[in-house]
């Protein structure tokens, strides 16, 4: 008989002390597990352990650049808040993404301390993009870069919403890191106000000012909403592309008609969701 009629009854098992039943079982059991315990806790292999460690080398303190003339600069380190969500965009070091190379998940999380996830580079895409100085410009191509979290540089990346690649809930353009540098990791800062984008395009970036992230590829709007995404740092958002624009008529082909604008405007107003702040000292 493998249990006495009180532990199949759901009884306490019995002490080693008294000898009846399946002691010799019980206490065999408690000495594997005690063992593959301490085993696990040698290794760093705990749950707890691993979790404290990712939790750890993810919200190691980072500095934050100080803008000296009120403009942002290629090089400088910088976080992205979001006007919808109320968060700042963040790396997840935890969470891969299945992708032809190395990709992690974002998402927009309201802990608004300079860390090593949520502070990112302006990193200039080209030196012979058509700009001079080191100031980022309005329209200008430039990579968002996490380069301190992993031991390699991580770039914001997007792509067309497919079968294998979309948000996690609202189905929309994904947006991830990506350990590689391409096509699809390129940027550009745009005018938040489309009645004036026309004539801000060229200009200087001033930092800590409302704006707009464009991806390049796909013509999208980096975007974050309150939609709850669960991570190992507790509950955040979705980050993902959507041009969340207004459905207001702008009668566009009317001023089109009458001279005043052309096809390359933009009238239709932008969302909050759509709308960061590029965050200095």
């Amino acid at each position: 008989m493998q249990f006495t009629p009180q532990q199949l009854t759901g009884g306490a098992k019995y002490g080693s002390q008294c000898r009846i039943g399946n002691w010799s079982e019980d206490i065999e059991l408690d000495e594997i597990k005690l063992k593959d315990y301490l085993k696990r806790k040698e290794g760093g292999n705990l749950v707890v352990l691993s979790k404290q460690a990712k939790l750890q080398r993810s919200l190691e303190p980072a500095d934050l650049s100080t803008s000296e003339d009120g403009k942002i600069s290629f090089g400088m380190q910088m976080m992205a808040y979001n006007h919808k969500s109320e968060g700042f965009l963040a790396a997840n070091a935890n969470e891969e993404i299945p992708k032809s190379n190395f990709a992690l998940a974002t998402t927009a999380g309201p802990n608004n301390n300079p860390c090593v996830r949520n502070v990112f580079m302006i990193e200039r895409a080209s030196n012979d993009d058509g700009f001079d100085g080191n100031t980022l410009h309005y329209g200008q191509l430039f990579r968002l870069t996490c380069a301190q979290l992993l031991e390699f540089p991580m770039y914001l990346h997007s792509e067309p919403v497919s079968p294998l690649a979309a948000s996690k809930f609202t189905r929309r353009q994904e947006v991830v890191m990506l350990a590689k540098p391409n096509g699809s990791t390129l940027w550009r800062v745009l005018f938040p106000d489309t009645r004036e984008r026309f004539e801000m395009d060229g200009q200087e970036v001033p930092a800590n000012e409302e704006c707009c992230l464009q991806h390049v590829q796909t013509g999208s709007f980096l975007s974050s909403d309150k939609v709850p995404y669960d991570t190992l740092f507790g509950r955040e958002f979705e980050v993902c592309g959507h041009a969340a624009l207004s459905t207001n008529k702008t009668q566009n082909l009317a001023a089109e008609r009458k001279g005043e604008i052309t096809g390359d405007y933009a009238l239709r107003r932008h969302g909050l969701s759509n709308i960061w702040t590029l965050v200095s000292k």
